[in-house]
């Protein structure tokens, strides 16, 4: 289980630095057209209907196919870092119900089970429903600020950012932030999938965050998180 989960981990986050690598790819591109002072839908003829002869034709031409196609290829890449991140979640979830389970046939044999209790148990089934109640949670924090060169950044937090799932915190897990402080004190060197809302964003934005030491500031995270 444990392997399995590093697995998906490490495919999630390879897919993380292709997107990473594609944003350059798009910005390089993009600088190309400002370097025209021109956009992706600003004219290329002149008023008498010729090619303008103020811009780089060749430049223009090349950098708008080059980020339509960049642009597509980004579209394609979120839905597999989506579903990589939704196996990461499933998986994670799956080994926490096999160690409760375990936990529970152990203190069924120490006789430590209180008589008549009902412990609770989910199946596979529960991670759509979960999946489905991430995005009906409100945002319990909000990123304040985030540190250049910090494992938030790293990660594509930014400022402004509502955080609605972080690990294995939400809206619904009491004392959210003194909890979130502990579970990242946990996860050092860990990957933690969080998800955000973001501008007018309607789907969640999920991202992985390794709290790490050693980034040049102070903190694992490098980013100021206040209640939402």
């Amino acid at each position: 289980m444990v392997n399995a989960q590093s697995e998906l981990m490490l495919k999630a986050q390879a897919l993380m630095k292709q997107k990473d690598e594609l944003e350059a790819e798009i910005k390089q591109q993009q600088d190309d057209l400002q370097s025209q002072k021109v956009g992706m839908n600003d004219q290329l003829i002149d008023s008498n209907g010729f090619p303008r002869s103020d811009i780089d034709l060749v430049v223009v031409r090349t950098a708008r196919s080059n980020i339509i196609r960049l642009r597509n290829d980004m579209k394609a890449l979120m839905l597999q870092i989506e579903e990589a991140l939704h196996a990461v979640h499933a998986e994670a979830l799956e080994e926490k119900q096999r160690r409760e389970e375990e936990k529970r046939k152990e203190q069924e044999l120490l006789g430590t089970t209180p008589a008549g209790s009902v412990v609770a148990t989910t199946t596979t089934p529960a991670i759509t429903d979960e999946a489905a109640l991430e995005r009906s949670l409100p945002p319990f924090a909000r990123v304040n600020a985030v540190a250049p060169d910090s494992p938030a950044r790293e990660a594509g937090l930014v400022q402004g950012d509502k955080i609605v799932v972080f690990g294995t915190v939400n809206a619904n897990t009491p004392n959210t932030l003194p909890t979130l402080s502990a579970h990242v004190q946990s996860r050092e060197n860990r990957p933690i999938v969080v998800k955000v809302q973001r501008g007018d964003l309607t789907d969640l934005v999920s991202l992985i965050l390794v709290p790490r030491q050693g980034w040049g500031g102070r903190g694992l995270l490098g980013c100021h998180i206040v209640p939402a």
